[in-house]
């Protein structure tokens, strides 16, 4: 006999239904509300913190993803002309072009070649400046991303206060009307309230923790990128002041080195080069 058969699936309905028609009746009473309601009902004043909760984390979630990219944050065809421009010491185009394309990138170098004042390479003042502006220009993006751990982490306190107060009201219960009856249902159902708060943080909390990690290793790359970019200007400008780069902006790795071990000839005692 197979039971995927709709006749043998009816006949063995009304067998139930002469055996056990107050099992049935049970199964109808149960059907008649929706998980929906049975979540509104049993959360009660908590559905909407968690309602807010919800909507908050997944837009956090979407927002992400669109700004943690890399194209966000840097470009290498922005990049590119950038460094030709600090290759012949043109530090005013090369802040012309951060102004023109706005990327933290860009904010960052511009922060870096703002302390370059009246052609003095100074390169502790250019780190420094490079340091200020990329705390600034990264600490945007990275507090949506920490908006997703403070969901994470309020979600299921809520779901705890929730906890806390259906096992209150149940033991209530039970100090006043002790047990059996109507008073034993009034305790399960505060019983139940309490799990399904419980249930609710979580079911919150686990996304949004989970896309917080993600997102924070997604950016935590991409800022490292953007600090090896400011590290790769330095570099530039100390080769560029050195004579290190001809006319087409290509390297003169044998003058440089033939200067600089002239340099050292010359003059053994003074203070290093800044790299």
């Amino acid at each position: 006999m197979k039971l995927g058969n709709p006749r043998t699936f009816f006949f063995l309905s009304i067998f139930f239904a002469m055996l056990c028609p107050d099992l049935l009746v049970t199964v109808a009473q149960a059907q008649t509300k929706s998980f929906g309601d049975q979540l509104v009902d049993s959360l009660g004043i908590f559905m909407a913190p968690f309602a807010i909760m919800v909507i908050g984390g997944f837009t956090l979630i979407i927002y992400n993803s669109i700004a943690i990219r890399r194209k966000a944050f840097i470009k290498d065809d922005v990049v590119q002309p950038i460094m030709q421009e600090l290759q012949s010491l043109n530090i005013e185009g090369a802040k012309a072009l951060c102004d023109q394309y706005k990327l933290p990138v860009t904010g960052v170098l511009k922060g870096g070649l703002e302390r370059i004042q009246d052609d003095e390479l100074d390169i502790e003042s250019i780190e420094k400046g490079l340091e200020e502006a990329s705390a600034l220009e990264l600490a945007k993006p990275f507090t949506w991303i920490n908006m997703l751990n403070t969901i994470g982490s309020i979600a299921p306190m809520i779901g705890l206060l929730g906890t806390v107060s259906g096992m209150i009201g149940a033991f209530n219960v039970l100090a006043e009307a002790g047990m059996g009856g109507d008073s034993s249902q009034q305790m399960a159902g505060n019983i139940g309230s309490a799990l399904w708060t419980t249930a609710a943080g979580l079911v919150v909390a686990i996304p949004t923790l989970i896309s917080y990690f993600l997102f924070k290793t997604k950016f935590g790359n991409i800022a490292a990128a953007v600090n090896q970019t400011a590290g790769d200007m330095v570099f530039t400008l100390v080769r560029a002041a050195r004579g290190g780069f001809d006319a087409e902006g290509g390297e003169q790795e044998g003058e440089y080195y033939e200067e600089e071990q002239g340099e050292e000839l010359e003059a053994p005692g003074a203070p290093p080069v800044p790299q």
